[in-house]
């Protein structure tokens, strides 16, 4: 078994720690314990670092997402606007239409009947 006798230097907090939990072992093991800990420590900080940024890039394309379906969905609402106004002009021109025909047709037929009731009084009064 080979030893090595390189020392890496252990935070005071982490030293602490070991000194305490670990009272009865020798200070070698302390020291390997506490660069352990310390390894240990440094690699969770890298992950919980590199989690923060996938969970901010995440959360940065989940708002951009957000806003394109945003954007689509008010030029949606505005298109359906747009032609629920124009089908709503179709329908208003085309009653406008249709009523001006009925008002022409009883026009011509009120003047009809007003032909029809001079010629039958016309007629009534050069009979007596």
């Amino acid at each position: 078994m080979t030893t090595s006798s390189s020392i890496t230097p252990v935070s005071e907090e982490t030293q602490a720690l070991v000194n305490q939990k670990m009272a009865n072992e020798s200070d070698e093991i302390k020291q390997k314990a506490g660069e352990l800990v310390d390894l240990i420590k440094k690699r969770a900080e890298s992950e919980l670092s590199a989690a923060d940024q996938i969970t901010r890039e995440t959360y940065h394309q989940a708002i951009s997402q957000a806003k394109v379906t945003l954007n689509q969905t008010e030029t949606f609402f505005q298109e359906q606007g747009n032609a629920l106004d124009q089908s709503l002009k179709e329908l208003n021109d085309d009653a406008s239409r249709k009523w001006d025909t009925f008002v022409a047709e009883l026009k011509g037929m009120g003047d009809r009947f007003d032909k029809a009731v001079n010629s039958a009084w016309a007629a009534l009064i050069k009979e007596s």
